[in-house]
C-alpha cells in the first residue's frame, strides 16, 4: 500500500504544478517501497538524493510562478521551501554519510505530512495568482536543476531517471 495516495483534493488546479506534486508523492513512495523492500543503501541513496533534487526543481519553479505573477506572500512560501530544502538536504547527508538511521518512519511520515499539509495549506493560497500563468521553455528549463539522465551519480547508468520512474509505476 502506498504512503501516500494522490486525491483530486491535492490538486491546486495549475497543471505544471500538479504534476510536480504528483511526481514528489511518487518518488516519497518509491523511497518507502525501497526501505519496506529492503532495497540496498544504493537504490535507497539513489531514491532519496533525486527526491532532494526534484523537491528544489518544484520550489523554483513554483517559486518562478508566483514571482511572475507579484504573489505578496512569496517571502515567507520561499522561506517555508528553504527550511524544508535544509531539512532534507539535512536527511540526505546523514545517510550519505553512513547513517542509515537517519531514514526511519519517522522521516517518511515528516515527508508526507509535510508534502500534504503544505500542498493543501500554502500552495492553495497561491493558486489564485498563478492558475492562468505559463512558464516560456527557456523559463522551465532555468527553473531545472535536475539531471535526469543520472540517477544515482554514476555516469554509466544506462536508464535514466524517467525510464526508472516509469518502470517503477
Amino acid at each position: 500500500m502506498a504512503l501516500i495516495t494522490w486525491q483530486d483534493s491535492y490538486s491546486v488546479g495549475v497543471e505544471l504544478i500538479d504534476s510536480d506534486h504528483q511526481l514528489l508523492v511518487s518518488l516519497i513512495n518509491q523511497l518507502d517501497d525501497a526501505m519496506k523492500e529492503g532495497g540496498g543503501r544504493d537504490t535507497v541513496g539513489s531514491v532519496l538524493n533525486v527526491l532532494l533534487e526534484y523537491t528544489e526543481t518544484h520550489f523554483g519553479r513554483e517559486e518562478l510562478l508566483m514571482e511572475k505573477a507579484g504573489y505578496p506572500e512569496l517571502p515567507p512560501h520561499r522561506r517555508e521551501h528553504e527550511k524544508l530544502t535544509t531539512q532534507v538536504r539535512q536527511i540526505v547527508d546523514r545517510f550519505n554519510g553512513g547513517d542509515a538511521s537517519s531514514l526511519d518512519a519517522e522521516v517518511l511520515d515528516f515527508l508526507k505530512t509535510w508534502l500534504t499539509g503544505h500542498i493543501l495549506g500554502v500552495d492553495r493560497k497561491y493558486a489564485p495568482f498563478v492558475k492562468d500563468l505559463t512558464l516560456t521553455p527557456e523559463e522551465l528549463l532555468a527553473s531545472m536543476n535536475l539531471d535526469l539522465g543520472d540517477l544515482d551519480g554514476s555516469a554509466d547508468d544506462e536508464d535514466s531517471f524517467a525510464d526508472q520512474l516509469a518502470k517503477s509505476n
